[in-house]
């Protein structure tokens, strides 16, 4: 199978997108705005139980988003 340039890109996207998922699961953190909200500039890595869901939102979206990169060039 020959892969283009960007089915390439797709691939390396998907792997990086999981493993940033693995990344939060295993540390049970994820990447948040600062306390204050959606003006917030300040960026930092929460706990799971302070932000539940935001923590399944990023593992499960992500996971799904980062098959979907991972194996589309493959499957169509």
């Amino acid at each position: 199978m020959d892969l283009t340039t960007q089915e390439l890109v797709r691939t390396a996207v998907g792997l990086f997108i999981l493993a940033y998922v693995g990344f939060c699961f295993v540390n049970q953190k994820v990447w948040v705005r600062g306390p204050i909200g959606l003006t917030s500039k300040t960026f930092a890595w929460g706990a799971r139980e302070g932000n539940e869901f935001v923590f399944m939102l990023h593992v499960v979206a992500g996971t799904v988003f980062g098959i979907w990169l991972l194996m589309g060039p493959f499957l169509f």
